[in-house]
């Protein structure tokens, strides 16, 4: 008889484990999968501008600053908008994150007097079966590049769109106006 108490116990205890624990230390597994981000500066320095041979070539070796922001919906409503890596690196210099799975965005800025240039990294995709390493990338002729699409980019051009149709509407509203 002892052993079939044993027994039911030892099941009830095992039930309610499953019911109460397990779950929750499922849900938060989920949360912990994470990927190594790794963003490099060149020792040699950042190639800004091409010239026509290789050693003509234009270099920085300043200071490079690094944010990561989460673009995936459910990274942005977990985390928020803001940036979740924040770096300035130098040359040699890498900065190293572990960032849960999903898309992000990767800015650099490069300051040259007063003015910060910025370059933009669409669609970094942390997955489970790879790391994924970046190495800066600048642009000296343009103040924001953007490279990689997303839906925002695509926003912002239908945006102008609009805006420039409201402008003409409203000069002829003026002109109009004015005439009378």
């Amino acid at each position: 008889m002892s052993k079939r108490i044993y027994f039911l116990l030892l099941s009830l205890c095992m039930a309610a484990y499953f019911c109460t624990v397990a779950p929750r230390a499922l849900a938060q597994q989920d949360d912990s999968k994470k990927q190594t981000l790794v963003i490099g500066y060149p020792t040699t320095g950042i190639v800004i501008k091409q010239a026509g041979a290789a050693t003509d070539a234009k270099k920085y070796l300043g200071i490079i600053y690094v944010k990561v922001f989460p673009v995936s919906p459910d990274l942005v409503r977990r985390y928020g908008a803001g940036p979740m890596v924040s770096a300035e690196l130098t040359a040699s210099a890498r900065t190293v994150n572990q960032l849960p799975l999903g898309q992000y965005e990767v800015r650099y800025g490069m300051r040259t007097g007063s003015e910060l240039k910025t370059f933009i990294v669409r669609d970094v995709i942390l997955r489970a079966d790879r790391g994924t390493s970046l190495l800066v990338e600048m642009n000296d002729e343009a103040k924001t590049t953007i490279v990689g699409g997303d839906m925002t980019a695509q926003e912002m051009a239908d945006t102008i769109r609009q805006l420039r149709q409201e402008i003409a509407d409203l000069k002829r509203e003026i002109t109009t106006l004015k005439a009378k």
